[in-house]
């Protein structure tokens, strides 16, 4: 029987464990690291490899170091189930439907094995028989805030695009505390003299890796496109703002995300925060006795206990200018040009406000327009008449919603684009507005935001990315879903092939200009369109450059809306 609204996190799980399942039939290959054993896809199209290790397990002594690459080994090593996860909180909240199904989450698998032992990757092949071609490889970075995920997610199978003629890889890379957390002690230990930024040391590593062994599984070391959703599109922009990256990659895609915000400095307080040693000198202190040593002897779960208690979970997992990795701040990289010089394709959802967690802290609706409206020219001044005619008084929740899609998300994305065009790189733009399964369901939304449709929501384009609409013969599966998700996933291997994603048989896809200010439109259909929400990208730019003057850290989004320092 049809199931027209069908959840869209109930079709990933069960519909990829039909599309990713592998068959009996194992595929042998030798690569630098050694002899690998992995397993074909059930329709022998794909080699699947899960569990490759890239670096040194971060464990004992090593929790708290820069990645370094693993060691080889002799022996054949079975590849046929995915290493652990990193160790991570507990989900957030997620929600029942009216019809009494629990919703699962986006990035966090709650049964899921974890472990300090997490730096593995796993990668998916195309079986090109016959042809000594190699194909582009796509490296795929999760989301979930730099505290939550894990490249083994279902949404991540990498099945349906490699029978699009890519080899996909997706990593982990280390979180919350044991990812991000600065130290005196630590840096002073560093072959770097820095710390910090462990998780991302990671990515670098398993770009590295990528490098060193993918020619082994059939991929392009030098056609390697870094593509990312979330904290994995902040990942993206921190990558491309390092010049530790430089020639690993060649292209880049960002979903929803761009870590453009003021960056605590290593050792000195900076743009209105404390330096992250200070940072991790005081969650020291709080947790044990302020030594590394005694952190060290922690068990993982203590030190994520002490972590989520002391509210580092969620306050502690920043990227540091520690001058290693970063010299400035990743906005101003960008805002100078510096970034890495490689054709982008960024964009963001139409609903990113809402979604199928409590993840988010937008700001609570206003209890009246007198009083929303109050507060705006409290909070914005000379500012204020431009807010209110992009957020009317007329519809309170729209207001509150559509500020922080436009303020975390939006203006930051355009703004990627347009660095990327002044630096002559080719930029494409994108908006989704596709109404996904659930789209309809109307739910409360957590911290007195009140009730919300869910619409396109954060994070609900992956699905169409990954191809998964089209992986399945499960009934439900709304035709709409199957050609936007052929749309999508062919303009992104197109990207990641030829740096633009245009082909025939489908809409052309211009480059984005500052004067035509170009993107396209996922509703339905590709739709060819420009001057993505007029006004928006003007005000939400001037804000964040007078927060910056006036040293206020934060800058994220309408929950700095009511509450937070005046620009």
């Amino acid at each position: 029987m049809k199931q027209p609204n069908m959840p869209i996190t109930s079709f990933i799980a069960s519909s990829l464990g039909a599309a990713g399942e592998v068959s009996a039939a194992s595929v042998a290959i030798e690569t630098p690291q050694g002899p690998v054993i992995g397993a074909e896809s059930a329709d022998g199209q794909v080699a699947v490899f899960k569990g490759i290790p890239y670096a040194i397990p971060p464990v004992g002594k090593r929790r708290w170091t820069m990645a370094e690459p693993a060691p080889d080994w002799t022996n054949p090593r079975l590849a046929t189930q995915f290493g652990p996860q990193c160790v991570q909180g507990a989900p957030p909240a997620s929600f029942t439907t009216p019809s009494g199904q629990e919703q699962g989450l986006l990035f966090w698998e709650p049964s899921a094995l974890s472990s300090e032992d997490c730096l593995y990757l796993n990668v998916y092949a195309p079986r090109m028989s016959g042809t000594a071609a190699k194909a582009p490889v796509m490296v795929w970075i999760h989301g979930g805030g730099f505290v939550g995920g894990a490249g083994s997610g279902p949404f991540y199978d990498g099945t349906a695009l490699a029978k699009k003629g890519v080899v996909v890889v997706t990593i982990n890379y280390r979180l919350g505390i044991f990812g991000f957390f600065a130290h005196p002690e630590l840096s002073a230990e560093s072959r770097s003299g820095t710390s910090g930024n462990y998780g991302l040391s990671d990515q670098l590593e398993a770009l590295r890796w990528v490098q060193r062994n993918i020619a082994a599984y059939g991929g392009d070391p030098d056609n390697v496109t870094i593509f990312g959703e979330s904290a994995g599109s902040w990942s993206v922009s921190l990558l491309m703002a390092t010049k530790k990256s430089q020639g690993l990659f060649h292209k880049a895609i960002g979903q929803s995300g761009a870590y453009f915000y003021a960056m605590p400095h290593l050792k000195e307080a900076a743009g209105g925060m404390v330096s992250a040693e200070q940072a991790g000198q005081a969650f020291a202190s709080a947790a044990a006795d302020g030594r590394i040593a005694t952190l060290r002897e922690l068990t993982a779960t203590e030190l994520q206990a002490k972590a989520e208690a002391l509210h580092v979970l969620y306050t502690g997992h920043l990227a540091v200018v520690d001058g290693d990795l970063f010299e400035k701040p990743v906005r101003d990289v960008f805002a100078e040009g510096s970034q890495a010089k490689v054709p982008v394709m960024v964009g963001f959802n139409a609903d990113e406000g809402s979604g199928l967690s409590d993840f988010f802290v937008v700001a609570p609706v206003p209890d009246s327009p007198a009083s929303y409206e109050a507060q705006v020219a409290e909070r914005f001044g000379d500012l204020a008449s431009r807010w209110l005619s992009l957020y009317p008084a007329s519809d309170l929740t729209a207001a509150v919603f559509d500020a922080y899609r436009d303020s975390e998300f939006g203006w930051r994305m355009e703004e990627w684009a347009k660095a990327a065009e002044r630096a002559g790189q080719p930029a494409y733009l994108y908006y989704f507005a596709h109404n996904p399964p659930m789209a309809d369901t109307v739910r409360e939304m957590p911290f007195g935001t009140g009730k919300r449709r869910l619409g396109s929501y954060h994070a609900s384009e992956i699905a169409y990315v990954f191809d998964a609409f089209n992986q399945s013969d499960l009934p439900g599966i709304r035709r709409e879903d199957a050609v936007m998700a052929t749309l999508m996933s062919d303009y992104w291997v197109a990207f990641a092939k030829s740096g633009h994603p245009n082909g025939t048989g489908r809409p052309t896809w211009k480059p984005y200009s500052d004067s035509a200010r170009d993107y396209m439109r996922f509703a339905g259909t590709a739709q060819p369109s420009s001057g993505l929400l007029p006004g928006s990208w003007e005000l939400h730019r001037e804000i964040d450059q007078r927060r910056a003057a006036a040293n206020i850290p934060w800058n994220g989004g309408s929950a700095g809306l009511l509450g937070q320092a005046k620009p």
